[in-house]
């Protein structure tokens, strides 16, 4: 299954729960998260896609870049994250396979009657934390087992394959 996330609404959404998420420092906490949702995918495997505002916080970033193995996603100067990630969905060929990550209640609905799945800011937090601890894993496996290829393998692969958000990806 694919994950859309809307990361300045789950970047919110950990500025209360956990620490390093300081809102007033937007690229120290978009930064912050890009790692933990790394860590997450390379347990679950999940390809996962983040959308940001564009704006002049993120003028000089690229629009669609392969990143730690996430692909992240900007929005064009006149449009925004929730835009983008409702588009994805609508035209995407198969929307009942992607899991969108939002509190955002406007994205929730227009995303339902695609049939993506839902879940909330908060609720993924807690399953991102849950992951993340040795507690989930078996004990007699060690940790190497369920974290994967390092980041920039993935990158690798995922560029000599072509996954660059073609055919429907995002």
């Amino acid at each position: 299954m694919a994950i859309f996330v809307d990361g300045y609404n789950l970047i919110f959404a950990a500025s209360k729960k956990m620490e390093g998420f300081d809102i007033t420092r937007t690229e120290e906490a978009r930064e912050h998260l890009l790692d933990l949702l790394a860590k997450f995918r390379t347990i679950h495997r999940e390809r996962i896609t983040v959308f940001f505002d564009g704006g002049p916080d993120a003028a000089h970033l690229p629009r669609r870049t392969l990143e730690k193995g996430l692909e992240i996603v900007f929005s064009e100067a006149n449009s925004d994250a929730d835009s983008d990630i409702k588009q994805a969905v609508s035209h995407h060929e198969n929307p009942r396979g992607i899991r969108v990550v939002t509190s955002d209640r406007a994205i929730q609905a227009f995303v339902r009657r695609y049939g993506a799945e839902v879940t909330d800011s908060a609720a993924f937090l807690e399953e991102v934390d849950h992951t993340l601890h040795r507690e989930s894993f078996p004990a007699d496996e060690p940790i190497e087992k369920y974290e994967g290829p390092p980041p920039d393998e993935v990158d690798y692969w995922w560029k000599v394959f072509g996954a660059n958000g073609k055919d429907g990806d995002a």
